[in-house]
């Protein structure tokens, strides 16, 4: 029976939200996955219109060559700005550099005077000098490494449905630790437990992330079914009461608390501000909404701004906050996620705009891609295929620093979902390329 419960459970977790028809309901869901059939893609999916959408180019031209993406400063100084041989201004100076100029920045300092400089290829390039601001740091994944934010990881990491890839998990966390690049992030669901305590022993700068199938009602993904609303409040408490005992298996850094649910953001919003509170009278850090992709429209998006206002001044822990979970799938058999628009693949970008546009406090709250997959998420085409989409998004999320990592869809047999487990060694080849040039 349990064995039945959690494939049920997991038929629901990659599928589609169109809450306006039958075939979208979870029934359906589960009937659609336990046949075998892959998902419909395109319905409910924000502006896509049928035949006549045009999808827009990618935000970031893909290379040939992949690695990771150094900082750069740009020039703001009308006049250009001196360059000297160390991080002082009465040291040599070394050649000049014009307005608008990119530079790629290898390190940060400040000297007694409390300027800031950035060390360039071509000398010690001041930010600020005397107040005044000469040159600005791009905004960078890398550069945030750089004035020790962000901890120097993989932007990759795994979705682990169960136990049963536990070693092979295991030996790539290992592997990247042992390379100087440690993952930066897994996901766990319930039978994963003890593979995300055992990583965050082996792997400390990890981040873990744990979502529990098992509830108050059951296997569930959600709190509450369209057009069944009850007061968010009641089903916050109710629903975090049902999670406890399963998340005290796991001391995660995150706890996703739903999983694509189609019902009203507004409620969505409540929901969360009280799950929060209750969050953290337990010391426990939440990640929110798990909308799958292409999900919410932008109108439907502005409904959540109460509960990033909480999250904004609420915060989990000391210099933590709670965080966004998004889930992102081409949608397309054959299309990599890399290679699909951004209302479908890059779809964060589209809230840090509305955010920095309405709530600009809160563009810097974590966001996590907790399912990234191609098609359905139901096969891949070759581990080739897999490996390099992987290493495209990689590329590309590393100018939203505000993107803390992403779920790579999904490791553990069992399951009617694809099982990536044999490729995870030349995964490993991949990575350790991508971070070591």
């Amino acid at each position: 029976m349990i064995a039945a419960l959690a494939a049920l459970a997991l038929a629901a977790m990659g599928a589609l939200l169109d809450p306006a028809g039958d075939d979208s309901s979870l029934a359906a869901r589960i009937a659609r996955a336990q046949s075998g059939a892959t998902p419909t893609p395109g319905g409910g999916f924000g502006p896509i219109v049928g035949p006549d959408y045009t999808p827009q180019p990618l935000h970031t031209p893909l290379p040939q060559t992949l690695h990771e993406r150094p900082c750069p400063a740009i020039v703001t100084a009308e006049a250009g700005v001196t360059l000297h041989g160390a991080a002082d201004a009465a040291s040599p100076v070394v050649g000049t550099a014009n307005v608008r100029e990119r530079l790629t920045v290898v390190a940060l300092s400040s000297d007694a005077a409390g300027n800031q400089w950035a060390q360039t290829e071509r000398g010690w390039l001041p930010l600020t000098l005397n107040g005044t601001q000469h040159a600005v740091l791009d905004s960078m994944r890398s550069c945030e490494i750089l004035k020790g934010t962000t901890p120097r990881t993989t932007l990759l990491g795994l979705h682990v449905l169960n136990e049963t890839s536990h070693d092979e998990v295991l030996a790539l966390v290992r592997r990247l630790v042992d390379a100087g690049i440690p993952m930066g992030t897994v996901k766990g669901l319930n039978g994963a437990e003890q593979t995300l305590n055992e990583i965050k022993m082996i792997s400390p700068q990890t981040v873990t992330v744990f979502r529990s199938l098992w509830t108050a009602n059951g296997m569930w993904d959600c709190p509450a079914d369209p057009g069944e609303y009850g007061d968010p409040v009641e089903t916050a408490n109710t629903w975090m009461k049902g999670l406890y005992s399963y998340w005290n298996a796991v001391d995660a850094d995150y706890y996703e608390i739903i999983n694509e649910c189609p019902v009203e953001l507004s409620w969505i919003a409540e929901f969360s501000i009280e799950a929060m509170r209750l969050a953290n009278q337990q010391g426990r850090c939440l990640l929110l909404f798990s909308f799958p992709g292409g999900n919410p429209t932008v109108d439907a998006f502005r409904e959540l701004l109460p509960a990033y206002q909480y999250a904004v001044e609420n915060p989990c822990a000391p210099g933590r906050y709670h965080g966004v979970a998004l889930h992102a799938y081409s949608l397309e058999d054959g299309l990599l996620v890399s290679e699909s628009d951004k209302w479908i693949g890059f779809r964060h970008r589209i809230f840090e705009e509305e955010l920095r546009q309405r709530l600009p406090e809160a563009v810097d709250l974590p966001v996590y891609i907790t399912e990234l997959g191609q098609g359905g998420g139901m096969a891949i085409p070759s581990c080739e295929s897999l490996i390099r989409d992987a290493m495209q998004y990689t590329y590309q999320l590393e100018e939203d620093p505000y993107v803390k990592g992403f779920h790579l869809w999904s490791v553990g047999s069992g399951t009617r979902w694809v099982d990536i487990t044999s490729c995870l060694p030349a995964l490993g080849d991949a990575l350790i390329a991508y971070y070591q040039g």
